[in-house]
């Protein structure tokens, strides 16, 4: 951020700042009022209704109320989840109970794994339930403020009423108004007390949840599931039988009945999902079939081969990229789904990426996405097979024996394979070749000696990072694609633009799209081979550690969060400024007058921008109620010291909404002539036709005149002044006047060129020829025009005259030489000529020509 912007984002951020301190009061106050305070939250005190109005109050009140009383009625998924939810919380204790025999049975670390998924998904069940009955109170709550000062209101009537001894029926009816507000007071108390109850209950079964999963954790990370523990025998010690060594085990498998009728019930609970995913479905759908018409219609020769594969990705396998995204979106929208749904839709992307990468593999591995399925569907199965100790060491084995068959036939002899002309990323899973060949080795080693905690882990790097390779190298195709095709669909539809500003970005998205997805493998990684939840605890207690500088407290997590707020800011800010900074923009479609764009633009560039400054400062904990002492002061200060920052804001916003300039105008300000390249806040800057970029504060922009030759239109008039001998037909040269003009390719024909007669000059008749072009090409078409005239004229015989003189010489000096020799006289006259040619261009067609006498 450039310096001179800190200034007026001083403004911005006190503006904000009022906002949200009145933000963080009217919170409170809501706080209050959810929690019982109810008094506080009063900002009027109740009066008695006139004698009237009071007819009219009645019927508005019946009509508030009745309507009231339904919005806080008791939906029917509030009585579903009270009708559920204790036999949920004996199913959780059934659960739990078995938890001992589970861990008695020594289970393996993916079935630990699969069992916390599991109760995570109870947890996050218990979550929504809770969130669902705490949304409704909190609404309920909100309607107590005003039931309350509405008891009072018709309380005072109703007093007034019998002071005034107003009518009988008129009494009965306040009194029905009165007892209904009292009816809809207690209706919401009794709907909030039911709902605290429930909340309290489905608690108690969150914390069984929470506990279940703290045991098992614990288990997790005991020394029996230390890497080189030797948790079993020596595979010649161990027994093959059939029946089970401990019965509880099989308890554990997964059900592919249980997991069809789970999955079946999940989905028809999530009717509102389905219908989401669906309209998310038409979205990626659309988006996709624009971005490949917008790759045939604006064709571009990418320059590396990277960009190239983008926009062959979305030509040639649109279909299969929606269906891709599609599974993915399926997969985040429907969370802690029951574990066969997931399995299946992990497959059938993985299935889907199969015709994305293939085509750019080379031809020695192209076959190899096909055994990385393999590889899912054999640990997968683990899952839903029951295996006795030895059966499931045998089996492992096995699946350890094909890694290396498939690594072995896949890049045998690897001398060769490692010569290879691949890309990088083929170069990098070949060089990491003989690492699988170790671990695989491990694995086998360590499951014949019993080390089989060392044997989980080494196959599942062997075997899962293949998996989630595939899936994210397929994402990120599909990424590049997309990114590319926006890019192509902005450039495609400009007249100009700059190929090395186009080629820069498109190289940039594709880099920084690569380190994202690099970041987001590494994370998914590091959490197959469970690493990621102990280094994520040790850096959040690292961040959490609060420092001391001074009176000035802070946390390192809360610096990090201020930088990452402000980058990201950042960010959104350029993706608004690329996306409908112009007329070429997103917002092309909606036909905006020209100039609307740039100001949308900007209004979000800087919302989004002073909102982010001040998240960035709640993420680093400043106190924003503060500023409200600090705006008296700078207020001050703006006022004496910054009056001409503020009046460039000011006109900025001024020159943003009212649009006397628009970027890519000519203007004219202060005897400065050229195109306007950026309308900021502060200050815009015109590229002269010199080539120098003047920066040029906005009040100049306003308080001056301002000549804009391309505001409403881009045509120009352009006069061309003659003179022609008196022998010439005036006529004539009307006629070949006209004729050049209409000629001439840059000449428009609305308004037609015209030909005048202008005076009878000293030595000339003198002629004026208007005609209209664009303003880019004016003085083109002056030139060309004068040029086209001359030679006419010259090929008519029409003169075009100079300016003559007559010269007098008085009161010769006696002493002169009488005798001037013809070489003097030649000399004079050739003067006399050299005087004339030199005057004829500066008074050319000049009315008045001087006579010297």
């Amino acid at each position: 951020m450039q310096p001179n912007r800190f200034k007026y984002l001083i403004c911005i951020l006190l503006l904000f700042s009022s906002y949200v301190t009145k933000a963080q009061t009217d919170l409170l106050s809501e706080v209050e009022m959810v929690t019982g305070n109810l008094d506080s939250t009063q900002t009027s005190k109740p009066k008695a209704i006139s004698s009237v109005n009071i007819v009219q109050e009645i019927e508005n009140t019946n009509n508030e109320l009745k309507l009231t009383q339904k919005k806080v009625q008791i939906p029917e998924n509030i009585k579903k989840i009270d009708s559920v939810h204790a036999v949920h919380y004996q199913f959780l204790l059934q659960e739990s109970n078995t938890l001992e025999n589970f861990i008695k049975a020594s289970p393996n670390l993916q079935k630990i794994d699969n069992l916390i998924l599991k109760w995570y998904g109870y947890k996050s069940t218990l979550s929504s339930w809770l969130s669902t009955v705490n949304n409704q109170e909190t609404r309920n709550s909100r309607y107590i403020n005003n039931i309350i000062n509405k008891e009072k209101t018709w309380e005072l009537s109703y007093k007034k009423a019998i002071e005034n001894d107003s009518p009988k029926e008129i009494l009965e009816a306040i009194k029905k108004v009165w007892d209904k507000t009292k009816q809809t007071k207690e209706l919401i108390i009794d709907n909030n007390n039911y709902y605290l109850i429930l909340e309290t209950e489905i608690n108690d079964q969150i914390n069984v949840t929470e506990q279940v999963m703290e045991d098992l954790e614990t288990l997790k990370n005991s020394h029996v599931y230390d890497i080189f523990y030797p948790r079993h025998e020596a595979l010649w010690h161990s027994t093959f039988t059939l029946k089970s060594e401990s019965p509880e085990d099989k308890d554990n498998v997964e059900s592919i009945k249980n997991n069809v009728s789970s999955s079946y019930e999940y989905l028809k609970n999530r009717k509102g999902t389905i219908l989401l995913y669906i309209i998310f479905l038409s979205v990626i759908t659309l988006f996709i079939l624009r971005l490949k018409k917008g790759f045939l219609k604006f064709k571009y020769k990418e320059r590396t081969k990277r960009l190239a594969r983008a926009r062959t990705t979305i030509i040639h396998q649109s279909k299969i990229c929606i269906l891709f995204l599609s599974l993915l979106v399926l997969k985040s929208m429907f969370t802690n789904t029951p574990k066969l749904f997931s399995d299946i839709t992990t497959l059938l992307i993985l299935a889907t990426a199969i015709p994305l990468m293939r085509p750019y593999m080379h031809k020695q591995f192209k076959d190899i996405v096909f055994f990385v399925i393999l590889f899912f569907v054999l640990n997968s199965l683990k899952s839903y097979v029951w295996f006795t100790s030895g059966l499931y060491r045998i089996y492992i084995l096995f699946e350890a024996i094909v890694v290396i068959i498939v690594l072995y036939k896949f890049t045998s002899p690897y001398k060769r394979i490692k010569n290879l002309e691949v890309d990088g990323f083929g170069k990098l899973l070949i060089r990491l070749t003989p690492i699988i060949y170790i671990l695989s080795v491990i694995s086998i080693i360590s499951n014949i000696l019993g080390y089989t905690n060392l044997t989980d882990i080494t196959l599942k790097i062997s075997t899962q990072s293949g998996i989630i390779t595939t899936f994210f190298y397929s994402l990120l195709m599909i990424f590049n694609g997309i990114a590319i095709g926006v890019i192509n669909r902005h450039y495609g539809v400009k007249s100009t633009y700059v190929e090395m500003d186009r080629f820069h970005i498109e190289k940039q998205t594709i880099k920084i799209s690569r380190i994202v997805v690099t970041i987001i493998w590494t994370l998914y990684f590091l959490s197959i081979i469970d690493v990621l939840s102990p280094i994520q605890e040790t850096i959040s207690y690292s961040l959490s550690e609060p420092y001391q500088i001074g009176s000035l407290t802070f946390t390192l997590e809360g610096v990090l969060g201020f930088i990452f707020t402000l980058i990201l800011t950042y960010s959104l800010t350029k993706l608004i400024s690329f996306l409908i900074n112009d007329g070429d923009g997103v917002l092309r479609l909606l036909k905006l007058p020209k100039g609307i764009p740039a100001a949308v633009s900007l209004v979000i560039r800087y919302f989004i921008l002073g909102f982010g400054v001040i998240l960035a400062l709640g993420a680093l904990g400043v106190d924003l109620s503060k500023f409200n002492l600090m705006a008296g002061a700078l207020g001050l200060g703006i006022g004496f010291g910054l009056q001409t920052v503020i009046s460039n804001f000011v006109s900025g916003l001024i020159l943003v909404f009212e649009r006397p300039i628009l970027l890519g105008d000519t203007v004219e300000v202060n005897n400065l002539l050229g195109t306007v390249n950026r309308i900021g806040v502060r200050s815009s800057s015109i590229n002269t036709f010199d080539g120098a970029e003047v920066v040029v504060p906005n009040n100049n922009l306003i308080s001056n005149d301002l000549i804009n030759w391309t505001l409403s239109n881009n045509t120009k008039r352009v006069e061309v002044l003659i003179g022609t001998s008196y022998n010439s037909d005036p006529n004539r040269v009307l006629e070949i006047l006209t004729e050049i003009a209409t000629g001439n390719k840059y000449t428009l024909n609305d308004p037609p060129p015209r030909a005048l007669f202008n005076d009878f000059g000293d030595s000339a008749l003198n002629f004026r020829l208007l005609f209209w072009v664009h303003y880019e090409v004016g003085l083109q078409a002056k030139s060309d025009i004068s040029i086209s005239i001359y030679n006419r004229f010259k090929a008519e015989g029409i003169e075009i005259p100079f300016p003559q003189r007559d010269l007098n010489v008085r009161n010769l000096p006696d002493n002169l030489n009488k005798s001037t020799t013809l070489e003097d006289d030649i000399s004079t006259e050739s003067t006399q000529k050299e005087n004339q040619i030199e005057y004829l261009p500066t008074h050319k067609n000049s009315e008045e020509p001087d006579k010297m006498k």
